[in-house]
């Protein structure tokens, strides 16, 4: 479906199908808050997670995806063969859960960068605007528009999407070619010295932030969490045409340079930056620290430059801009591709029940029509809600997302552990002979699975630690709300009344 128009150009449809994984997966701004939070030490973690997950996790979703490349069920048509429907199913609405109230803060958040790109500022941050007119409201009208216009596009096919993921990925290479530029000015300028001096011994002792050997504990979690997003764009395999047969050979090679990215991605911040001022400097977060980093990088080039006052204020906000636009493009990618693989799999877990003659009508591409229009108005009810009735169901809402941060994980887990059952219902792969020896099988999946296990318990350690004890309840409460839910409808597709399977 996807490529059918694009044979002719097989190359560029195999590059637009690389960025889109990698930018997915990869995240300018983890690698700028890994810089912050541990300077040079954050690779030696990134290595590990990717050595203990990523790479591991790559290799299950590639074999996965060769066998299930044309089923558009993701995740669901996994499980179901290796496990149960039951499970499956259950899986597939917690992970989809996890994902839906992602959205809505993505959705939310779009337009910080947008005001950055407009106005130089953030404007969302003001309590009214245009007169009198509630901030806030204004967010939600253009979230529900922009819930709409990606409505609109999904509709109108994968292609669209894998377009938004090229846009954004160029815009992505883009800014870390700037920052290359600028470690390169700095390099020459400095004569071949890193403007954060680099040791060997400082891969083993942070330079930002975080200190502590609690904190580092907490920062392998981050660094898992950098190479997430892999299991929805894996969802689409059955879009990509012709490409799905070596959809696997295009995982482990996307997984190969987000690593490179990670890894060179911090030693381009730490040739340009000085990472000490940054760490003092009073008004700098995670939520800021990319502008932060940017912004600086432009007055250091202006400074090495000898650029005038006028010049140096024009290259800051050239810089700062180019940073919103990146992000800007990255969130808008990213929802077109977390509200399309998440949906796919839960509307594929309905096909077999009463439900499946609502999902026969579909776009001219094929996406369901129903399903996607039923997302829309949800993730609009949520939004008007939060921001009409901040107070009440803006608390529940955060209660979600705390309820969420394992439930999202708990899939991952269970993904690993199905994985030496899946192989011995499939035990042979041709394009991934190494999948087929049973030793090798188990160690991804307990290389995976204790991985996801540690983080998991170091999340639910991390808040018990500093005695809020009702965080650490909900993040354990969570999945168990969400697989009763799973349960209670299952049972109900199941039992005597067959409300829902046949």
């Amino acid at each position: 479906m996807l490529i059918r128009n694009l044979n002719h150009k097989s190359s560029m449809a195999k590059t637009k199908l690389l960025v889109m994984i990698v930018t997915t997966v990869f995240s300018f701004t983890s690698m700028s808050n890994a810089f912050f939070l541990k300077g040079y030490s954050a690779i030696p973690w990134f290595i590990l997670s990717a050595l203990t997950y990523f790479v591991p996790y790559c290799f299950i979703i590639a074999d996965l995806t060769t066998v299930y490349n044309d089923k558009a069920g993701g995740i669901y048509s996994w499980l179901k063969d290796s496990t149960s429907q039951r499970l499956a199913f259950v899986t597939t609405l917690m992970w989809y859960s996890s994902y839906f109230i992602w959205m809505i803060s993505l959705c939310m958040k779009t337009w910080i960068p947008l005001s950055i790109i407009l106005f130089g500022d953030d404007f969302t941050k003001n309590n009214r605007v245009f007169g009198n007119i509630p901030m806030v409201m204004v967010i939600a009208l253009l979230s529900i528009f922009l819930i709409i216009l990606i409505s609109l596009l999904k509709l109108g096919g994968f292609k669209k999407i894998l377009d938004l993921s090229f846009i954004s990925g160029r815009f992505m290479l883009l800014l870390m070619g700037i920052v290359g530029i600028g470690a390169i000015i700095s390099l020459i300028v400095n004569h071949g010295q890193l403007v954060e001096s680099f040791q060997f011994n400082d891969l083993f002792k942070s330079q930002g932030k975080l200190q502590s050997s609690a904190e580092n504990f907490s920062f392998f979690i981050f660094g898992i969490t950098a190479f997430g997003g892999l299991d929805t764009v894996a969802c689409l395999v059955n879009e990509t045409g012709v490409l799905k047969k070596k959809f696997s050979k295009y995982v482990l090679i996307s997984g190969a340079i987000i690593i490179c990215l990670y890894i060179f991605g911090i030693f381009l911040w730490g040739a340009s930056i000085d990472l000490k001022e940054m760490v003092n400097g009073n008004s700098l977060h995670l939520g800021n620290i990319m502008y932060g980093l940017i912004g600086q990088l432009s007055l250091n080039l202006g400074e090495l430059l000898n650029l005038s006052k006028g010049a140096s204020n024009l290259l800051f906000q050239i810089f700062i801009r180019l940073t919103a636009v990146t992000i800007f493009t990255s969130y808008i990618s990213l929802l077109s591709i977390i509200s399309t693989g998440p949906l796919l799999a839960v509307t594929e877990s309905l096909k077999e029940t009463r439900l499946k003659k609502y999902l026969k009508w579909e776009s001219k591409k094929k996406l369901p029509i129903i399903p996607i229009i039923i997302q829309g108005f949800l993730l609009s009810i949520f939004i008007l809600g939060i921001s009409c009735f901040q107070n009440s169901i803006g608390s529940f809402y955060n209660q979600l997302t705390m309820m969420t941060n394992i439930s999202r994980a708990i899939p991952y887990l269970l993904l690993a552990l199905s994985y030496p059952s899946f192989k011995k219902i499939y035990p042979r792969n041709s394009l991934l002979p190494f999948c087929d020896n049973r030793r090798n099988q188990l160690l991804l999946s307990f290389s995976v699975s204790i991985t996801v296990v540690i983080s998991i318990f170091f999340s639910i350690y991390e808040k018990v630690s500093i005695e809020d004890y009702y965080s650490a309840a909900t993040l354990i409460i969570g999945p168990i709300i969400f697989a009763i839910i799973g349960l209670i409808l299952f049972d109900l597709a199941k039992g005597r009344g067959k409300v829902l399977y046949q």
